[in-house]
């Protein structure tokens, strides 16, 4: 078994050579550009819709393209940075991400942009395991692993956090497709900088080659398994269609399981979940993940339907919550070193149950300042160095030659969770309020709200599984 030396020296803060500080500035932009197209579409959402003239069942596409694209490629886009050469994979992804962006801005109708929304999915899924696969082969597991991922977390809260009030301003003073046509120079110096900074991949002595069967299976089975949870809400959990999806989607993802045991050269070895922790700390990275994301967008409804904000003071209501988070992320690697990952972990996750706790009883008067702001503000100081120390236990006692498939499977359960979450939690709320309102017992506000608070407290009970994952789940590292 290998273990982390996270205990034995608890005070070193590991120098970065030069090369690794540009390589790690690199990396951290890409993943914040792929981070920062999850959030920048929420708010310019009504002015795309006016647009292009998407309808509202269709403008949904806008997310449910890039997740379906994006969490369905996320583990073949691992696996062929391992096989195939990281920086090669990097660089098409980067390159796929860019020309979509460019191009949704450039949308002339619905489908255009929902077609782009896709191709940037596809971009993201081979751009993010590559990066994370990348880092983890620059930083040598332990205190530098530790601070470079600290690093890491903080870059993508801020990523996220920069896309909610980047879309609020572009959307309110240069038009909706600035929201795009912002990742396009972002891209370009990406792929300039990583073209000559990140180190050549050795030739392999034999040519590898793909498991195109298994390949085949995993990805239709996660992208299924992604349309199904989305589409639930609308069609109904226990509809023939629903029903149909997760049932082909889970035969094949068993047929994937049963091609991998027999595969020569595997997409995913199974041997992989043999390493201490993996398994578990994907799981809590699945409910965590279901709990977050939904926060936020229940939040953007909140302050616009409830509050009655416009899309630029929405995107300002979120950013105590990124300058908290950019704060917090650097102490996830630094605590990982001096008192374990396993203690980060279940002590963020305790935090971060706390807050959604307190954001599931908003109200319909202005609470953000007593109540939303401090509850997103202190969740943050949770939330970074519990995901710090996620990926840490996630990616833990991985060989080099697997870094991508760790990263790809990391990426896959998040975004997983993201899928689930969006799914309970809309249907949740808007269950809730459609109640409300034929019972006839308050009125449209209030039971908006209802709807609102029932969901942030379903998120809660996600949060309650991850913390008992993490607690019986895991070992604590020595």
């Amino acid at each position: 078994m290998q273990t982390t030396s996270t205990r034995t020296v608890p005070h070193v803060n590991v120098p970065f050579t030069p090369i690794q500080r540009l390589m790690l500035t690199l990396l951290c932009f890409a993943d914040c550009m792929v981070v920062l197209d999850f959030s920048i579409v929420n708010v310019a959402i009504p002015s795309i819709q006016e647009s292009l003239g998407f309808s509202p069942e269709s403008v949904q596409w806008l997310f449910t393209g890039y997740g379906l694209v994006f969490g369905g490629f996320l583990l073949l886009g691992g696996r062929l940075s391992d096989l195939y050469g990281r920086k090669r994979i990097f660089l098409i992804g980067a390159g796929l991400f860019t020309l979509a962006s460019l191009m949704g801005g450039l949308s002339v109708n619905a489908g255009m942009l929902v077609g782009m929304r896709c191709l940037q999915g596809l971009g993201a899924a081979l751009l993010a395991p590559a990066a994370l696969a990348l880092l983890m082969g620059v930083f040598e597991e332990g205190p530098a692993r530790n601070r470079a991922f600290g690093i890491w977390g903080t870059v993508a809260a801020a990523g996220y956090s920069i896309g909610v009030v980047l879309g609020g301003i572009l959307t309110a003073f240069m038009g909706w497709r600035w929201i795009m046509f912002v990742n396009v120079p972002l891209g370009i110096i990406i792929l300039i900088s990583s073209y000559r900074l990140l180190p050549e991949p050795p030739r392999p002595s034999l040519r590898p080659k793909l498991d195109v069967p298994g390949s085949l299976l995993v990805t239709s089975g996660l992208m299924l398994m992604v349309y199904a949870l989305v589409s639930a809400p609308a069609a109904g959990w226990a509809s023939p269609a629903t029903l149909s999806m997760f049932g082909v989607a889970s035969l094949l993802l068993g047929a994937f399981v049963v091609v991998e045991m027999r595969a020569e050269m595997p997409l995913m070895p199974l041997r992989i979940f043999l390493l201490p922790g993996i398994a578990a700390a994907n799981l809590v990275g699945t409910f965590l993940s279901a709990a977050l994301g939904s926060m936020n967008l229940l939040l953007t409804l909140y302050f616009q339907h409830i509050l009655h904000y416009s899309p630029f003071m929405t995107g300002l209501a979120f950013l105590p919550h990124g300058l908290a988070a950019s704060y917090a992320g650097p102490w996830g690697g630094r605590l990982a070193t001096r008192v374990g990952p396993k203690t980060v972990l279940v002590a963020g996750t305790a935090v971060m149950l706390f807050c959604m706790i307190a954001l599931s009883m908003i109200s319909t008067r202005d609470s953000y300042w007593y109540l939303v702001m401090p509850a997103t503000a202190l969740m943050s100081f949770g939330l970074m160095p519990a995901f710090v120390n996620l990926t840490l236990l996630a990616t833990s006692g991985a060989k080099p030659e697997d870094h991508g498939l760790v990263s790809g499977i990391v990426n896959t359960t998040g975004q997983l969770g993201g899928a689930l979450g969006l799914a309970v939690l809309v249907a949740v709320a808007a269950g809730r309020t459609a109640s409300l309102k034929a019972a006839g017992t308050m009125d449209a506000t209030e039971a908006l709200l209802s709807g609102y608070r029932m969901a942030l407290g379903t998120g809660a009970c996600f949060v309650v599984v991850a913390l008992a994952i993490a607690w019986f789940g895991l070992k604590k590292r020595a």
